[in-house]
């Protein structure tokens, strides 16, 4: 793909504070000015979805683009200025549309913490492992259901995320998509006394992506359970439980 300038894309984004007062990429991309074309637009990048679901980003091109909506070919050159400006306004389609998802999911979260007794938030506090407990069923459950019910949306993360390794305007919005994720959990963290929130919510989240990734490759044979105590290892080492070889979960008994 050809490089295209940050400062030509600038326009194309938008930031803006969620609930948790996280940072989040919002499409504002060249709107119409009638409904109907954006419509029509809004049509091609959602086509342009499902190919790179289906087939990759290479696959992207205006024919199999045009086909996939059901529109005109000359629609997407129309609306779009080349493959490159198409796949980038998919992605922070994308980003807008998995927004939804993340705002819920801290919601949860935020909801069990506003419930928390103030002495098991502290580290080393009473009642810390049920809370680590009771959290790591909230990761595991969104994961869970996230491969289970929207695995397209998982593939899709996927496929943006690696192709940005290669393009450096897909580059900016994987990094913005990012810190979405990293924001909202270091808020999060920083509640529960983490020592080193900024740092524990970067590697929550390439913990988070991995297990993602390893759902989508295993998919019938990835567990749930595996999740689970996957979700309550690493909450547990963030939120300062006491190691303990003989009783962590999953440990398997000689």
């Amino acid at each position: 793909m050809t490089d295209v300038r940050n400062e030509d894309r600038a326009d194309l984004l938008d930031q803006w504070e969620s609930e948790d007062g996280s940072q989040s990429v919002q499409y504002s991309g060249r709107k119409a000015f009638r409904a109907k074309s954006e419509q029509r637009r809004l049509q091609i990048l959602e086509a342009t979805l499902r190919i790179a679901v289906k087939d990759g980003i290479r696959a992207i091109k205006h024919r199999s683009v045009a086909k996939e909506a059901g529109v005109p070919l000359a629609s997407t050159t129309y609306y779009f200025k080349d493959i490159n400006e198409l796949i980038n306004d998919a992605f922070i389609l994308f980003a807008e549309k998995s927004q939804e998802g993340i705002d819920h999911f801290y919601a949860m979260i935020n909801m069990v913490l506003d419930g928390t007794p103030p002495e098991a938030m502290k580290r080393g506090g009473p009642g810390r492992e049920a809370l680590v407990h009771r959290l790591a069923s909230i990761v595991s459950a969104h994961l869970s259901e996230q491969l289970m019910n929207r695995r397209d949306a998982v593939l899709a993360e996927h496929v943006f995320l690696m192709e940005a390794l290669r393009d450096p305007a897909l580059s900016v919005l994987a990094r913005q998509y990012h810190a979405s994720w990293v924001t909202g959990l270091e808020r999060m963290l920083e509640r529960l006394d983490s020592q080193f929130p900024l740092q524990d919510a970067n590697m929550l989240v390439s913990v988070g992506l991995g297990l993602g990734y390893d759902g989508l490759l295993y998919q019938d044979d990835f567990e749930a359970r595996m999740l689970t105590d996957s979700a309550e290892r690493l909450l547990g080492f963030v939120m300062g439980l006491p190691q303990c070889p003989e009783t962590c979960p999953g440990r398997q008994q000689g």
